[in-house]
């Protein structure tokens, strides 16, 4: 792994998701400020719905992720790869049209329109995830971090013109959202154009063995993906259904905001996996404790950003208000996340244990129906709902590091219970105590365990100095 390549990664991939974090800064901020509680509402249902719009390739693209992680560009059989592309695409057009026909059916409008919406983001979104898979696998983070770019500023300027304006549809912010990601697609498809426009061999036209090899090997990986969409897409179905579109919207708004430490770990996994994918496995134990050592202190120094947040946001959306306060028991997340996606997904994928990622996801999917029911159906508490929520996350981020740690023959039980203990005492802090008290405790807290984990962080500090 060479260090240097690594920073340069690095200084592509920050960038474009520092901007990608201030585009959801301005979209989370300034559109729930403007148009109304509802329309928001329908606006999250559309972001919501088209989330899962990546099961639709049934595992497709999670197979060639899987197969031809760490490649390179060069070595790709490119006639293969077009193939595999234009029989994806023919899949997705049969899908859109069975949206569309739903739609017909419907008879709602705004509901409709999502669909409508839906049908053809679908082309665009699954044909700007190929582009992004072949980059990158191949780690070709540069364009990839361009495409990224490219599809959010096209978006939020387009935003910001139609506010100007004084536009509060929500209609035309979804078709924003599908004109950047169009643009970007045809710019990702320029960077890819010796794949895409090229005379190929007709040998390995429409290959269907390769299709089919693809789906069966990353059917698992999309299971698995799936139910963790699932674990809180439960949750947030059964609050539309319990409450109604205007408390949906506010929930997703607290989940949005707490989220946002989430687009720089996000940065981090997209890195790491192909880089892992072309080191000697053996190395990969030891880098499991280096990455685990450097992330969570600095995950839970970057969690002092929830205390300006919760401060200010209220005054600036006074209509959310009701939902905010839930931020204090959803921010904290972030931590168990952060594990999760870095540490036991990466690796999981790494080291093929799709099998173990999928039975996660599952488990923790079943135990997120249970208290979703529970709360929603039985106790009818929107604040135990909420709740939910973390308790299912650090369920999942949990067994999925007791499988990990199995696997690598790694020890950190006592950092678990220590991480634990933040997150708990974060929660206490912020719901009980105002905004300056709560900062003053945690930072404190903060200090002490930054004390305990001195020593590790420097070992891991080293560490990557000497890879």
């Amino acid at each position: 792994m060479n260090i240097k390549r690594l920073f340069k990664d690095f200084g592509f991939v920050i960038p474009s998701n520092l901007l990608t974090l201030i585009i959801s800064t301005i979209v989370i901020l300034v559109v729930p400020k403007l148009i109304g509680v509802k329309e928001y509402g329908y606006w999250q249902l559309f972001m919501f719905y088209s989330g899962y719009l990546g099961v639709l390739p049934l595992g497709w693209l999670d197979g060639i992720y899987l197969r031809y992680g760490g490649e390179r560009y060069e070595r790709l059989n490119k006639s293969l790869f077009n193939s595999q592309f234009i029989l994806l695409m023919i899949m997705q057009s049969i899908f859109a049209a069975i949206i569309i026909i739903v739609a017909v059916i419907i008879n709602d409008k705004q509901y409709s329109f999502i669909l409508y919406a839906l049908a053809l983001f679908l082309l665009i979104y699954i044909a700007q995830s190929f582009c992004k898979f072949v980059l990158q696998i191949t780690n070709r983070i540069r364009e990839y971090s361009e495409v990224t770019i490219l599809a959010n500023v096209i978006y939020v300027v387009t935003v910001i013109s139609l506010i100007v304006i004084n536009v509060r549809d929500f209609r035309l912010l979804i078709i924003s959202f599908i004109f950047g990601n169009f643009v970007a697609l045809l710019y990702a498809m320029f960077v890819l154009k010796d794949l895409f426009f090229q005379h190929y061999d007709n040998k390995q036209f429409l290959s269907l063995s390769e299709a089919v090899t693809n789906i069966r090997i990353g059917s698992q990986l999309l299971m698995a993906n799936v139910a963790a969409m699932l674990i809180i897409g439960v949750i947030r179905m059964g609050i539309q259904h319990g409450w109604g579109v205007a408390t949906f919207g506010k929930v997703s708004l607290t989940l949005s905001i707490s989220n946002l430490l989430m687009v720089f770990i996000n940065a981090i996994s997209l890195i790491i996996f192909p880089k892992l994918k072309r080191i000697d496995p053996d190395k990969v134990n030891g880098l499991y404790s280096v990455i685990r050592d450097i992330l969570m202190p600095l995950i839970f120094f970057g969690m002092l950003i929830y205390f300006p947040i919760s401060y200010f946001i209220p005054l600036w959306l006074p209509k959310y208000d009701s939902a905010l306060i839930y931020m204090s028991v959803l921010f904290p997340m972030v931590a168990y996340q952060s594990k999760f996606e870095i540490l036991s997904n990466t690796f999981m994928k790494v080291l093929r244990m799709e099998r173990q990622l999928l039975l996660v996801n599952i488990a923790t999917l079943i135990i997120s129906i249970l208290l979703t029911v529970i709360s929603i159906y039985v106790l009818h508490n929107l604040t135990a709902t909420v709740f939910v929520i973390i308790i299912v996350m650090a369920i999942r981020s949990t067994i999925s590091e007791l499988y990990v740690k199995k696997k690598l023959h790694v020890k950190f039980s006592s950092e678990m219970l220590l991480e634990t203990m933040m997150v708990l005492l974060f929660i206490v802090l912020s719901w009980y105590l105002p905004t300056i008290e709560a900062a003053i405790g945690y930072l404190v807290l903060l200090t002490f365990y930054l004390s305990l984990k001195r020593h590790d962080i420097f070992v891991a500090i080293n560490s990557i100095k000497l890879i």
